[in-house]
């Protein structure tokens, strides 16, 4: 305790060192020259906040308390004003030392700077640029770092003063948040009630007219669920809590799942329609609110401490028909995104369930679209959980769901579900067993009526008919699923299914389109070495194949 320096000293205590630099800036025409200086532009448009004028001041406010604010004040009134930038970055540094300075102050010094300061605060806030919000950030981002939040108090209270109230446009209220994220980020978990309060607000503006404005809450917003962590054997955080917020979210995307967006649909048109009605405006906010909610996911997958909550996976089924929207670039990008992140986080054991439940609503739902992002999504989710996921009861469960899709009434979707099976079988994550083979077998023979009783029967169920088709059509690709599965070899079972192949050469559309591309895509892939696969052939299997792969020369 001895040798720590004493607080609040009279001049008799200084050193000459010290005394010298009191003289200098207790002296209020070399302060105005020093800060005219100061806040000159060196380099237009690459000057930054500068971290040795922010170590200067604040070296200043900490050995000298405030002795210096009656001489700093005037000159940090009038920079407060001066809306250009040089001047800005400068009030920026010197508040932002200010504020360090100040650790070991006693309260009333606090308490009367905090008087000037504040209004000086809500100056700034209110002007914010382009080009001064990143040294607004970096200053509010350095005077909180690593410190008490009840020294901060004044300065948290005050950035938390409706930093979304329209004056000044969208881009005044994303700055205010922007610079309000960085200081609540060197906070981290010390400041729960603020973050509640801050949730509570910005519940309010999740379906914001802007886009910019959206952007910035969902990034907020990921910042505050952070330290929605508990470790294991520790207490639950008082933090909020992603599951108190997603169970306020589900209810009203739930209209994500009525809502028909047509493909044809321009943006111009859609700017039309939101005025035409009420039922058209609550149509755009439910979209507005997507958007947000996507930005919120990918923001906290990218940064959470922990893996994805069950929570989260509730949104996949009404997020994966978004990625195919056409009329809204925005809409589709953030879609594509927010399944590509949470498909690309590591799950463990007691999460998959909730994952493959996910799966199934979207499995079982009406949107073709959202059965092609989810087989897609699926791929891609199980290749990165490849160990966690290979347990017997969720191979089967995803092996039922492939299945169910190949006899989807979609093309698009039978097809999207025969590559994800490929895929599948290629990684090992499904095995070439002969009772899956002997499925595939069964609905490649569901009968079909003969073309003559097509055409001529008046009774002909056509609908019976394009039932059986689908069946039919299933088998096939399953087959064909297993054949592109091995795109470098000739397994002891491929010839067979081959064979069994050639049988539906002549089978109605689509069949006979898939059946053909199996064989072009065997062909491409097994040229290189067919002199060595050949040899898993009998010759009469050799002929036929020869037959349909190799053309007729027309001089023959």
């Amino acid at each position: 305790m001895s040798e720590q320096p004493k607080l609040g000293r009279s001049i008799e205590e200084l050193s000459p060192g010290e005394l010298a630099i009191y003289t200098a800036f207790s002296d209020a025409d070399f302060v105005e020259r020093l800060i005219r200086f100061l806040s000159l532009e060196e380099r237009k448009g690459k000057d930054k906040f500068q971290s040795k004028r922010f170590t200067l001041f604040k070296g200043l406010f900490r050995n000298f308390d405030d002795a210096f604010l009656p001489v700093l004040k005037p000159h940090l009134q009038r920079l407060s004003e001066d809306t250009q930038e040089s001047s800005q970055r400068c009030l920026s540094e010197i508040v932002s030392a200010l504020i360090r300075g100040y650790k070991h102050w006693p309260y009333e010094k606090i308490e009367k700077l905090w008087e000037f300061l504040v209004p000086i605060l809500r100056t700034v806030l209110g002007q914010m640029t382009v080009e001064t919000i990143r040294d607004w950030n970096t200053c509010f981002t350095a005077a909180s770092e690593s410190r008490d939040p009840r020294k901060l108090y004044w300065l948290l209270e005050t950035l938390m003063e409706s930093p979304i109230r329209g004056d000044g446009g969208s881009f005044s209220d994303a700055s205010r948040l922007f610079v309000l994220q960085g200081c609540l980020i060197q906070q981290e978990w010390r400041v729960p009630s603020l973050l509640h309060r801050l949730l509570a607000y910005l519940e309010q503006h999740l379906t914001h007219t802007y886009k910019n404005v959206r952007d910035r809450v969902g990034n907020v917003l990921s910042w505050i669920f952070l330290f929605d962590y508990t470790m294991p054997n520790g207490n639950v955080t008082t933090s909020p809590h992603t599951q108190e917020f997603a169970s306020k979210l589900l209810p009203r995307l739930t209209a994500l799942k009525k809502l028909v967006i047509e493909g044809g649909a321009s943006a111009s048109n859609m700017e039309v329609m939101e005025v035409q009605s009420s039922e058209d405006e609550a149509r755009q906010d439910i979209i507005k609110l997507s958007k947000t909610v996507m930005k919120w996911l990918i923001g906290s997958i990218g940064k959470m401490f922990s893996h994805v909550t069950p929570e989260m996976l509730q949104f996949l089924p009404m997020l994966a028909p978004l990625e195919t929207v056409e009329s809204d670039e925005e809409l589709s990008e953030l879609a594509c995104l927010t399944l590509a992140c949470m498909a690309q986080s590591l799950m463990p054991s007691h999460i998959i369930p909730h994952a493959i439940k996910a799966l199934e609503q979207v499995a079982i739902g009406t949107s073709w679209h959202g059965k092609c992002s989810m087989l897609q999504y699926m791929q891609v989710m199980i290749f990165y959980n490849l160990y966690a996921i290979s347990q017997p009861q969720y191979v089967e469960q995803i092996k039922n769901l492939i299945v169910g899709l190949l006899k989807d009434e979609r093309l698009e979707v039978r097809e999207a579900a025969a590559t994800t099976l490929s895929g599948l079988f290629h990684c090992g994550f499904f095995k070439m067993d002969s009772q899956l083979q002997k499925d595939f077998e069964k609905l490649c023979k569901t009968k079909l009526p003969a073309k003559r009783l097509r055409l001529q029967d008046p009774q002909f169920n056509a609908e019976a008919f394009y039932s059986s088709i689908i069946q039919r059509h299933a088998g096939v690709l399953g087959l064909s699923a297993c054949i592109q599965s091995c795109p470098y070899d000739v397994p002891i079972w491929m010839p067979q299914i081959l064979m069994d192949l050639t049988d539906h050469l002549h089978d109605p559309q689509p069949i006979e389109l898939t059946v053909r591309k199996t064989f072009s895509d065997f062909r491409r892939t097994h040229h290189d070495n067919w002199q060595e696969h050949k040899q898993q052939f009998t010759d009469d299997q050799l002929v036929i194949l020869t037959d349909l792969l190799v053309s007729p020369c027309y001089y023959a």
